[in-house]
C-alpha cells in the first residue's frame, strides 16, 4: 500500500512540475518568437546601450540598479524551487556580474525588445546552448534597472 501511494504521489509530483516548466517556458517562447527586430544595436535605445556599460563596469552603480529582492532563480533550480515559484536574490551575498570581452560583439544578438522601457536578455552557454542565463531589464522613473535574474539554468 505505501509503494502504491509513493508512485501516486511521484506521478502528481511529476506532472504539476511538468505544467510549472510549460508554463514557465510559455512566456519566454512567446518574447523568442514575436517580432523583435530590435536585436541590433542601432535599434536598440541608446540609454539603454550607456546603462548596460555602465551595469559592468561600476560596482555599486550596479547595486544601485537592481530591484532587491530581486526575483530570478538560482544556477541550477531544482523542481522544489520552480514549484515554490518564491526565490529571491537578496543585496547581501550578490556576485556583480562583469560583460565577458567574448560576448562584446554579440551581445545585442542577446537582447529582446519586449516593449518601450523592457528588455529581456537571454545569454545561451555551453557547445548545444541549452544552458542560459536570463536577466529582465525595466526603464522606471527615466532610469533602467535589473528586475529579474535567473541564473544558469537548462532550457529547451
Amino acid at each position: 500500500m505505501k509503494i502504491i501511494i509513493g508512485i501516486l504521489i511521484g506521478i502528481s509530483l511529476m506532472f504539476a512540475f511538468q505544467k510549472i516548466m510549460n508554463d514557465k517556458d510559455r512566456s519566454v517562447e512567446q518574447v523568442e518568437t514575436a517580432e523583435t527586430e530590435g536585436n541590433s544595436p542601432d535599434q536598440i535605445p541608446a540609454d539603454f546601450l550607456v546603462f548596460y556599460t555602465q551595469f559592468h563596469s561600476d560596482n555599486s552603480y550596479q547595486i544601485a540598479h537592481i530591484d532587491f529582492p530581486l526575483e530570478g532563480l538560482p544556477e541550477y533550480a531544482d523542481s522544489t524551487i520552480l514549484a515554490e515559484g518564491n526565490f529571491k536574490w537578496e543585496k547581501e551575498g550578490w556576485e556583480i556580474h562583469k560583460n565577458l570581452d567574448a560576448r562584446k560583439e554579440e551581445f545585442a544578438n542577446n537582447l529582446r525588445v519586449v516593449s518601450d522601457g523592457l528588455i529581456f536578455e537571454f545569454i545561451p552557454t555551453g557547445g548545444e546552448k541549452k544552458l542560459w542565463i536570463e536577466r529582465r531589464f525595466m526603464k522606471t522613473n527615466g532610469e533602467w534597472r535589473m528586475i529579474y535574474y535567473s541564473g544558469l539554468n537548462y532550457r529547451k
